[in-house]
């Protein structure tokens, strides 16, 4: 007698077991093509800022941990290549990377002045203006062209550090880490200053020129993305660079 429910469990396992050796394969696939892109764009902690991930969770990756579409979309953003090329291994890199160091990439400046003093008035939609900067510099500083944007200081609380003229290089990308030299809107106030976090949940926010007293918030008020109106200090991005004003 012929048993067919064994034969065909034989069956299935075999072509369960091939599934499996092609899903294995492809994602031996994709960790060889994320680590041919992070080796080729800068050092691990570097892409993994500019993809907004930890660089634990990249290393992980790395070891064939399994990866969502958003993030590969990122890590593909922050390497310079195309997510098609990343995730199936068809097309080529988006610009060959030797050439795409030495493009420019266009970000956005905006012609407002973020106060180093008690706060200026935001626009309610400021009009940015495209501006050209090198690839290699982005690259560098471990920023994205997408969440990478520029303008001006106003005022002297936050000297030396800052001059009224010079023109500040923001990461947008959102972040947990509420510390260094940030721009943030309160109560309508485009600012400036060193943001400092306390073990109490609150942020001091700090003026590098001693004439200026700190202040201090609760963390919870502390948001990323458009400002509301509200209560909430909602924060724009951290300097990432700054371009001093001569005179």
């Amino acid at each position: 007698m012929t048993v067919i429910p064994e034969k065909s469990n034989e069956k299935n396992k075999t072509m369960h077991h091939l599934s499996e050796r092609g899903q294995n394969r492809q994602t031996e696939d994709l960790v060889l093509r994320i680590r041919e892109a992070v080796e080729r764009s800068g050092t691990q902690k570097q892409v993994a800022a500019r993809a907004g991930i930890p660089a634990s969770t990249l290393s992980e990756y790395l070891k064939g941990r399994e990866v969502k579409l958003s993030v590969a979309a990122r890590i593909a953003e922050a390497c310079n290549v195309s997510l098609e090329w990343l995730a199936t291994g068809k097309d080529m890199p988006a610009a060959t990377l030797a050439q795409s160091q030495t493009e420019s990439a266009e970000i956005n400046y905006y012609d407002e002045e973020a106060s180093a003093g008690f706060g200026r008035c935001a626009s309610d939609a400021p009009q940015p203006q495209k501006v050209s900067i090198s690839r290699q510099f982005l690259h560098e500083l471990s920023l994205t062209p997408n969440h990478t944007i520029m303008l001006k200081v106003a005022g002297d609380s936050m000297e030396p550090t800052l001059k009224a003229g010079d023109r500040l290089i923001l990461n947008t990308s959102p972040s947990h880490f509420l510390s260094g030299v940030t721009v943030f809107v309160s109560s309508g106030q485009l600012m400036v200053k060193r943001l400092s976090p306390t073990a109490s949940g609150t942020v001091m926010i700090i003026s590098d020129n001693d004439r200026y007293p700190p202040q201090e918030a609760e963390i919870n008020r502390f948001r990323w993305g458009k400002p509301d109106g509200n209560d909430s200090i909602t924060v724009i991005g951290r300097v990432a660079y700054r371009l001093q004003a001569m005179s």
